[in-house]
C-alpha cells in the first residue's frame, strides 16, 4: 500500500479492518501469526464436506448445479510471501481462481461464481477466518473460519443460520 495515497494492487484504498471482537495479538511476537501461515502453506485437497447440500440451497444454488457439484474435489494452493503478502488458488470443475491479500486489509475477492466480494482474512485464536459482510446483496454475512486438525485443514463456513464443514488434506 501506498503510504501517501493509500492505492495498493487489490484496489481497496488501504481499507485495513480489524473487527473489535477479533484479538489478532499473538502472544509473543510474531510467534502465531508465523506459525499458522507456515502451517497453510502448501497445496490441500478436499476430502470431505457435511451439510453441502443444505448449504448450497441457503446459497440459493439451483438443484440442477448442486447435484453436478456433489462430485467436485476442489484443491487450494496458499503461498505466503516474503512481504506479507498471501497468494491463494482454488481449484474446482477445471477453473482456477487466484487472490492475493494481506491480512487484515480488506480486498475484493473473486470468489469463484464470477463475482467479487469485499472481505477480510484474519486470525482469531488460532484460527484464519475471512468474512464477507456482504454476500448477497442483502447484507447477510458469510464467514469461514480455517484451522489445523493433525494434518488436515478444517474450513467451517457460516451463512444465514447454516454450516458446512469441510476436511482438506495435504496432498
Amino acid at each position: 500500500t501506498d503510504p501517501v495515497t493509500g492505492a495498493d494492487d487489490n484496489n481497496t484504498g488501504g481499507v485495513v479492518c480489524t473487527p473489535a471482537s477479533v484479538d489478532l495479538s499473538p502472544s509473543a511476537p510474531g510467534e502465531i501469526m508465523a506459525a499458522s501461515v507456515v502451517a497453510f502453506s502448501g497445496t490441500w485437497k478436499h476430502q470431505h464436506s457435511q451439510n453441502l447440500e443444505e448449504f448450497m440451497a441457503a446459497l440459493g444454488v439451483p438443484p440442477s448445479m448442486r447435484t453436478r457439484s456433489k462430485g467436485f474435489e476442489p484443491k487450494v494452493e496458499v503461498k505466503e510471501h516474503s512481504d506479507g503478502w498471501i497468494t491463494w488458488s482454488t481449484t474446482a470443475n477445471g477453473k482456477t481462481t487466484t487472490n492475493h491479500f494481506q491480512l487484515g486489509n480488506e480486498f475484493f475477492e473473486d470468489t469463484g461464481d464470477g463475482k467479487k466480494r469485499k472481505t477480510v482474512y484474519f486470525w482469531d485464536k488460532g484460527h484464519l477466518v475471512s468474512v464477507y459482510r456482504d454476500w448477497d446483496g442483502t447484507g447477510a454475512q458469510l464467514s469461514i473460519a480455517r484451522w489445523m486438525d493433525g494434518g488436515n485443514v478444517v474450513a467451517e463456513v457460516n451463512y444465514r443460520d447454516v454450516t458446512l464443514k469441510r476436511i482438506y488434506r495435504k496432498s
